[in-house]
């Protein structure tokens, strides 16, 4: 009875997660049918930021996101503790203190997903504040979109690999998370989906190149 419980909520979470993709993929090809492709948006006007980041990204993913995706319910620029997330874990039971509390722009979907979004920066020189904070004084490179789905909303387990899932759009590409170097290596992404890891942003691409199938311990 345990196993048929599990293969069935596997089953449950693949077919949650394939719809939310298949809307989240829809929305950006709509965006690129309006706007072309993604290196000619407006990311030229995010390069070389030092402040007002937040604005920058909210006035980004009100145009070229939104209006695609039609959300139920528009949290806007926030955290996910603020809109009832006690924790976000890893597979080890390991608290994601950074994905629970870091600002982005949040939304749930008319199949009960929630989806917060953000942009992901890069700096090339910093200094530090006299309280020790990093301020990046060469500007920020906004370099991609960076995307958290909960495919039950706030429900637990709230676990990265169990029912959150990483995706994100850059340049020209849609799809789950994934480093250039271990995009196609199973072995790579099996390691990164583990108990022992605290990668398991890779979970949704495993998944994704083993047929949409949850084969990792679970």
């Amino acid at each position: 009875m345990p196993t048929l419980i599990a293969n069935y909520q596997k089953k449950r979470t693949v077919t949650q997660l394939k719809a939310t993709y298949s809307i989240l993929n829809q929305a950006f090809e709509a965006a690129k049918a309006d706007y072309g492709d993604m290196d000619n948006w407006d990311m030229d006007s995010y390069k070389g930021q030092t402040t007002g980041g937040k604005e920058l990204f909210k006035s980004f993913t009100e145009k070229y996101f939104l209006p695609y995706i039609k959300p139920v319910k528009n949290y806007g620029i926030t955290k996910f503790s603020n809109i009832g997330y006690e924790q976000i874990y890893y597979l080890n039971k390991n608290i994601d203190s950074n994905s629970l509390n870091s600002q982005k722009y949040i939304i749930s979907l008319a199949n009960g997903s929630i989806v917060g979004l953000s942009l992901d920066t890069h700096c090339d020189e910093y200094k530090e504040d006299s309280d020790g904070n990093k301020i990046c004084t060469s500007g920020h490179y906004y370099t991609f979109i960076y995307i958290i789905v909960d495919i039950n909303g706030i429900k637990k387990p709230n676990t990265i690999g169990k029912d959150i899932f990483v995706m994100s759009m850059s340049s020209n590409k849609f799809g789950f998370y994934r480093y250039p170097s271990s995009e196609n290596k199973r072995d790579i992404l099996l390691q990164y989906c583990s108990k022992n890891s605290i990668e398991n942003r890779h979970c949704g691409r495993l998944i994704q190149y083993d047929g949409w199938e949850i084969k990792y311990d679970w």
